[in-house]
């Protein structure tokens, strides 16, 4: 099937892929497919374009009773993810982050395993981002109502700021805490989805 990715991938192709794959009856064969597909160059290139993407596979990511379509779209924000953080950026601004706490949470372990990785991911891209200091220098704002617009913006940035921060702290413990768990587990369930035997994480 690879070899012959380069006449099945359109932007038509994959529109449809992934319009049968938002529909859980017919999600997990459209995935699959989507899955083969995104490990090749032109297929990479077609999702990452693809105004759909990564809505529409983050969506798929909370349908919890839909096990097996959960693993394989982590699988492909992966892929689509890996060296490129102009996805990372575009998955971050999804929501992406709060989806995936979840998932390393309460899915199944090879969701858990891909879901944390893809966690540590934007975890050492912000740590590169911060740099060596707890946190970014932020200037002394006055008590009272801004007296102006640009005050008023700073202080919404600030407020923004504070809120990612605390986000990112809980999902460092919540990461720590699901390794620990992870590390303790058997691993031999990790290949038991018959839809992600050639996948290669």
């Amino acid at each position: 099937m690879l070899n012959n990715a380069g006449t099945l991938v359109s932007n038509e192709v994959i529109n449809n892929l992934l319009r049968f794959s938002s529909v859980k009856e017919t999600s997990e064969k459209a995935l699959a497919t989507l899955g083969n597909l995104v490990v090749t160059l032109m297929g990479k290139k077609v999702l990452e374009s693809n105004l759909l993407v990564p809505e529409n596979l983050i969506e798929i990511m909370t349908w919890e009773d839909k096990p097996k379509s959960q693993e394989i779209s982590v699988y492909i924000l992966m892929i689509l993810a890996h060296q490129s953080s102009v996805q990372r950026l575009k998955m971050a601004e999804a929501g992406i982050v709060h989806v995936l706490l979840q998932v390393s949470l309460l899915g199944t372990t090879l969701a858990r395993k891909r879901a944390l990785k893809l966690l540590q991911w934007f975890k050492d891209e912000r740590q590169t981002r911060m740099g060596p200091h707890s946190g970014p220098q932020t200037r002394r704002l006055s008590i009272g109502s801004p007296t102006n617009h640009n005050e008023a913006s700073e202080g919404k940035r600030l407020m923004k700021n504070m809120v990612r921060q605390s986000l990112y702290k809980n999902l460092e413990t919540i990461t720590r805490r699901a390794n620990a768990d992870e590390g303790s587990s058997k691993l031999k369930f990790l290949a038991t989805s018959s839809s992600s035997k050639s996948l290669p994480y």
